[in-house]
């Protein structure tokens, strides 16, 4: 079945919000054409329904010199303009956000979640493009760590601080920076620059500027199941060994033995002492990058497959098994 790109995209990023009881009585144009627009297209069968709305109409005043409706009113009338009618596009909604909120309004839900109609990871390269891939062939072997963060969120800040103290580490962005500027990786790194006729931006040199360094220590706004955002693949991506704090299920989108679980420690101090030894033991230290030779990918295989990149054909997929336009309406 042939599915339609813009129809199903232009629904996508549409969210709905409760009105005031005022806003409703001055859409009383809105509420009369989509009154005419269903008596129009309504059929033989529907006429009893059709019927019920016209007597619902007429008891309705949108006049501004008449009383304002209740808010039930209101909540009534977008009850009904919101509703999927046979025939019209499935409705999409997409939050990639760790709450995972429904509109309440779609037929279909994109989450980062496997559970939910659509899954889309965060691993695919629509979330890094147009950025400075170069590659370093060689390890700061002085400073071990890389950091970048520019949204200061009391608790990562607090866990940053406390293990960055404990290795010598080059924090970047907004949070806890220690190298002079959010720019600095470009005075530091000057293969990092994606185009000197251009104004710097902080995104452009993140994954030039994470090879550098042996480790890259992501952590998660908040610890949720499978909330695994690009901070984690930024580092895989770059070919450092990422320092992950975040979702438990963690193993679920990654390559086996690819990341150092921060949680699985019983202090920072041991964590530290772990990741020292591992950057001084190079037959430990290859060992995490084993998958990128050996082409052993597990779950991260999967997580590649569910990606943004692929969300398109996915979606198509998920709309046509809902047979589409001719799905029941709602």
């Amino acid at each position: 079945m042939r599915c339609e790109p813009p129809a199903i995209f232009a629904s996508v990023a549409l969210r709905f919000k409760k009105v005031s009881a005022s806003a409703c009585v001055a859409r009383g144009d809105l509420w009369r054409r989509f009154l005419k627009k269903r008596k129009k297209k309504a059929v033989e069968k529907e006429k009893d329904q059709r019927l019920g709305l016209s007597a619902i109409s007429s008891s309705f005043s949108f006049k501004s010199t008449q009383p304002q409706q209740t808010i039930s009113d209101c909540s009534f009338f977008f009850k009904l303009l919101h509703q999927r009618r046979q025939g019209d596009p499935l409705r999409v909604y997409m939050d990639l956000e760790a709450g995972r909120k429904k509109s309440g309004y779609e037929d279909i839900f994109i989450s980062y979640h496997a559970k939910d109609d659509v899954q889309s990871t965060y691993a695919g390269s629509l979330f890094h493009n147009n950025r400075n891939y170069h590659l370093s062939p060689s390890k700061n072997n002085d400073t071990l760590v890389y950091w970048s963060s520019s949204r200061c969120l009391p608790q990562r800040n607090q866990l940053a601080k406390r293990l960055l103290s404990l290795l010598p580490s080059h924090s970047f962005g907004k949070c806890l920076n220690n190298v002079g500027g959010l720019d600095k990786a470009l005075s530091l790194y000057p293969e990092c620059i994606k185009d000197f006729k251009e104004a710097p931006k902080w995104w452009d040199h993140l994954h030039c500027a994470m090879s550098h360094y042996k480790f890259v220590l992501a952590i998660e706004n908040t610890r949720t199941k499978s909330y695994v955002t690009e901070k984690l693949f930024y580092a895989l991506d770059s070919g450092a060994v990422p320092i992950y704090f975040g979702a438990a299920n963690v193993w679920d989108f990654v390559p086996p033995h690819s990341i150092i679980d921060g949680s699985k420690f019983s202090s920072l101090e041991e964590l530290a002492s772990y990741v020292k030894a591992v950057a001084n033991d190079p037959v430990a230290y290859a060992e995490y990058h084993a998958w990128r030779r050996c082409g052993v990918l597990g779950n991260y295989r999967k997580t590649r497959a569910a990606s943004l990149d692929t969300l398109p054909c996915r979606l198509c997929e998920a709309i046509s098994k809902r047979n589409g336009r001719n799905a029941r309406a709602s």
